[in-house]
């Protein structure tokens, strides 16, 4: 049950909304009142999740007391409740939930309540972070059954990048020139040989420490990297390689794309593996592409969403995932999140790259306001 506040100057309507409200299961109210300076006092105490709140009070207008709200708690949800049609723009973009008008119907609080709930559902699980493994998404680290919260600390960094280097090129035979051109271009032959030489007898000697699972074969100037451990990176390719992206079933997509967990090695800047972190990111964008479609295809908008809001927070430029959300948003005629969105993703461009949304964002724009008494 979400922890619910209500707030109206007006005492039949702050009544007649706690009626309504006490019928839903999903609302548990917490708090009424009909003063600003009463609900801030007691803000703190009621920890409220969710506030309705009128938009004309005397003293502060429900637009400057929403804003306050959200700075105390930046995940609180905000439904307006008014008479007055003339706010609603205004109100989604302090990030309303909802918008109702006086007097709020049971049909239109249901409407508003089944919204709360998919906002709540849990976004695209993660796997564990916290569990043995190599974890290469997002960023790079490689955890032991000892001390699996922490990743392992190498001698140096030229040691850990031999490992990412091996990994990228699991089960195939590599030459040591192949090697010694990939991580220490500029080199002599004689150095690079050198350094390659003492690189490899370090990770053997850490991987040895920790007991970790992994055989690096070496024979007349040619290596080899096995591993039987849980890799995010090398059980995402394993998944997809059976598989062309048009033959692939939807079930098999759910399973591949909570492994991308963000770039190929993040935080890490190998020039040698450019290439790769593109491949591997373009794959996970096209599935996550094919699978929303799927979704919407079905009518699984709230599904959609889910996924691209994922898809998002792991690679936040890529505007045809922008697009896909608003279009999921769009065929929900969620005008709240889709208003939130397209101002993050408005000013996400503007400010990291000093460009507008395409043509394509502006039109499902347009579209979502076509015929709008707003």
């Amino acid at each position: 049950m979400l922890r619910t506040i209500l707030i109206d100057d007006e005492k039949p309507s702050l009544n007649w909304l706690s009626r309504i409200i006490e019928e839903r299961k999903e609302l548990e109210i917490v708090g009424s009142f009909t003063k600003v300076s009463e609900l801030l006092e007691s803000f703190a105490d009621l920890r409220p999740e969710l506030v309705f709140l009128d938009i004309e009070m005397p003293g502060v207008h429900g637009i400057e007391l929403a804003s306050r709200l959200t700075e105390l708690d930046e995940d609180i949800e905000i439904v307006f409740v008014t008479a007055y049609q003339q706010y609603a723009l205004e109100a989604f973009r302090v990030n309303a939930t909802d918008y109702l008008l006086k007097p709020v119907q049971p049909e239109d609080l249901q409407r508003t309540v089944e919204r709360l709930m998919k906002r709540k559902r849990p976004a695209v699980r993660k796997p564990e972070s916290g569990s043995p493994g190599i974890r290469c998404f997002g960023q790079f680290g490689v955890y032991t059954a000892l001390n699996p919260a922490e990743p392992i600390r190498f001698p140096t960094a030229k040691t850990e990048e031999l490992l990412a280097f091996f990994l990228v090129h699991a089960g195939v035979n590599i030459s040591k020139w192949t090697l010694c051109e990939s991580l220490w271009p500029g080199f002599t032959p004689e150095k690079a040989e050198q350094n390659l030489h003492t690189t490899v007898f370090r990770l053997k000697k850490t991987l040895k420490h920790y007991d970790m699972p992994v055989t690096i074969h070496s024979q007349r100037g040619v290596y080899r990297f096995e591993t039987d451990m849980r890799c995010d990176y090398l059980e995402f390719d394993r998944q997809l390689k059976p598989y062309s992206m048009g033959d692939m079933p939807p079930e098999q997509m759910k399973t591949i794309i909570p492994l991308f967990q963000g770039p190929l090695f993040g935080g890490k800047d190998y020039p040698w593996c450019e290439a790769e972190k593109e491949r591997v990111y373009s794959a996970a964008i096209d599935l996550a592409k094919r699978l929303t479609s799927h979704y919407l295809s079905l009518g699984e908008a709230d599904k959609s969403i889910e996924l691209l809001k994922h898809m998002i927070a792991v690679g936040p430029f890529h505007e045809d995932v922008h697009v896909l959300l608003l279009s999921a948003f769009l065929h929900l005629k969620d005008r709240t999140a889709f208003i939130t969105h397209y101002d993050k993703f408005a000013n996400l461009l503007r400010a990291e790259l000093d460009i507008e949304p395409g043509p394509a964002a502006k039109e499902l724009y347009r579209q979502m306001f076509l015929g709008s008494s707003i």
